[in-house]
């Protein structure tokens, strides 16, 4: 568990654990990290009331929604409000709203930050590591008081950075099957982003985290993991990695039609030969898409 105590000197990214650790737990398990973002002034209330009204105007760069969520609720099958995002950000305190702005490093002085982050996961994933990753993204979250996010996983390198406000996070071993099975990351990455289904025993199998500011949690590739917000407004941030496609996304995507098919497929990982061709075939298939298309 992380608290205020934990804090480390400096103005720099670090992890808690050794660098080595940390390495060999990238992407496949969660650890504790520190950052120097906290009460940072390009993310106070104000400061992102700006930097929403610049996400909204990109298609597709906002998501918000309001209202008393459980565990096991999904995106998209929450309230829309009815206010504009200045009214939601003036009423966050009370509205029961969580509010997501993608792609912030649009704007020059976020890119720095990220650019920061960047640098950070890169030295920390060694030349081999870092190879794997591209697309750095950052989304910054605002949340309403004892707001829940339910239940989810994600398929990006993803640290979860707290800077105003305090939160738990529990995050579930990305390898447990128990909890996240096969089918449902299949899913995931060929027809449902919210494949994944919240088991009642993941909360005990779970790893629990307090963040505070300062604080920041990498969260596994397909670790699955929900919030729950504590009793002040939260802005925190998700900064992400992405991973090559023929690693994991074409091979669950290829399985997801193998398994149509009434077949049982091997997971990634068991085979580095029957990952390449079943990647080569989904990229096959897109690449046949674009040409049909174009």
């Amino acid at each position: 568990m992380l608290t205020k105590a934990s804090a480390l000197p400096g103005d720099h990214w670090a992890t808690l654990e050794p660098a080595d650790e940390c390495r060999r737990s990238l992407h496949r398990k969660a650890f504790a990290v520190r950052h120097p973002l906290a009460e940072h002034p390009l993310f106070t209330v104000e400061a992102l009331t700006a930097v929403a009204e610049e996400a909204a105007a990109r298609k597709g760069d906002i998501y918000v929604d309001v209202g008393d969520l459980s565990l096991t609720d999904k995106w998209g099958t929450t309230p829309k409000p009815d206010m504009t995002i200045p009214e939601i950000i003036d009423r966050i305190e009370t509205a029961g709203a969580w509010l997501v702005m993608k792609h912030v490093e649009k704007n020059p002085a976020y890119k720095r930050v990220l650019d920061d982050f960047e640098a950070f996961i890169r030295d920390l994933a060694g030349p081999e590591g870092s190879s794997l990753l591209s697309n750095a993204e950052m989304l910054v979250f605002m949340t309403s008081p004892r707001r829940k996010t339910p239940y989810h996983f994600d398929a990006e390198v993803n640290v979860l950075v707290q800077i105003h406000g305090s939160k738990d996070l529990w995050v579930c071993d990305p390898l447990d099957r128990s909890i996240t099975t096969e089918e449902e990351i299949e899913r995931y990455y060929a027809v449902d982003i919210t494949a994944g289904t919240y088991k009642p025993h993941a909360e005990r199998a779970a790893q629990k985290f307090t963040l505070h500011p300062g604080d920041a949690v990498h969260i596994p590739t397909h670790g699955a993991h929900w919030v729950q917000n504590h009793d002040e407004v939260s802005i925190s941030l998700s900064l992400n990695l992405e991973l090559p496609s023929w690693m994991h996304a074409d091979v669950y995507r290829a399985n997801h039609l193998l398994r149509r098919l009434g077949l049982t497929p091997r997971p990634p990982g068991r085979s580095v030969v029957a990952d390449r061709s079943k990647a080569a075939a989904v990229g096959g298939l897109r690449r046949a898409k674009r040409l049909v298309k174009g």
